[in-house]
């Protein structure tokens, strides 16, 4: 069972990102903000990572420079409200961009292919 790590402030959004993806026979690991994440990370190594960019703390973008400084290859798709951030030069390198949504059917399909599942 491939394992997503799921990083996002917003505890209705975790709940339904949860539901959706255990539905889909996927393990879903959750923290609220990016500093939780980066110490869970130490003792988990999911498949993929599904990031929110708008968060209180460092929010996804001091995640991204922490996350790439560990040397970790773990595939991650930001998952933002902001459809604008997809282009922004300033934000780390990440695998793909999905705009969030109530239907998370574009977001199953990218967790799918980058786990080869």
């Amino acid at each position: 069972m491939s394992v997503i790590f799921h990083v996002e402030d917003e505890s209705s959004v975790r709940l339904l990102y949860k539901e959706v993806f255990e539905e889909q026979g996927f393990q879903i690991v959750q923290a609220p903000d990016a500093e939780e994440a980066l110490k869970m990370l130490k003792s988990h190594k999911p498949d993929v990572i599904i990031l929110d960019l708008k968060m209180p703390g460092i929010g996804g973008r001091g995640f991204l420079e922490k996350f790439h400084r560990m040397k970790l290859k773990i595939p991650l798709v930001i998952s933002s409200a902001y459809p604008y951030l997809k282009t922004d030069q300033s934000i780390p390198p990440f695998d793909a961009f999905v705009v969030k949504s109530g239907d998370l059917t574009e977001l199953v399909n990218k967790v799918r292919e980058l786990v080869g599942h």
